[in-house]
């Protein structure tokens, strides 16, 4: 098994290109804006460039990168909080513009409202691929909290859908 080591700007170039929309759709669904995706992506990439990182394979490049841009994206929010008396509300969330090619239907709007801890067990189990037990690793929970989480995110959704 080869290891990805990014010791050139030829190996940093197809890193970033390999993951880079990846990380954006990836913060896109914290951040709800353009700029502050890309300003969150950025980050994600700066922290790889300038650290000396080994990746076992593409498939821990991209599970390294979610977890890094999932809490970058979460301090970033924080932060604004802190910045806005302490809590985030509709008020202070930037602004939304979502990228052409986003979905805006009712479920995408419902699933980016959902509390992050089950926003995030969704979006890396239906929309990444990711199994139960990488969930759980990934994001430092047990498994059967990862599988509860899911469950509470889909009925969650199914009573503001009002569906089945």
């Amino acid at each position: 098994m080869s290891k990805t080591v990014l010791r050139t700007d030829t190996d940093f170039e197809a890193f970033y290109e390999r993951h880079w929309k990846y990380v954006y759709r990836l913060c896109f669904t914290y951040m709800k804006s353009e700029a502050d995706s890309e300003d969150c992506t950025e980050d994600v990439f700066v922290k790889v460039m300038t650290g000396s990182f080994e990746f076992e394979d593409e498939t821990h490049e991209r599970k390294w990168l979610t977890v890094t841009a999932i809490n970058l994206c979460k301090d970033r929010l924080k932060s604004y909080a802190r910045k806005n008396v302490g809590s985030i509300d509709d008020d202070m969330m930037p602004e939304i513009a979502a990228p052409e090619q986003e979905d805006n239907s009712d479920v995408s709007e419902a699933l980016m409202n959902l509390p992050p801890k089950l926003k995030d067990v969704i979006l890396l189990f239906y929309y990444e691929g990711y199994s139960t037990d990488e969930i759980a690793a990934m994001l430092g929970r047990p498994p059967s909290t990862v599988r509860n989480q899911l469950r509470d995110a889909r009925n969650l959704l199914k009573s503001i859908l009002g569906g089945d």
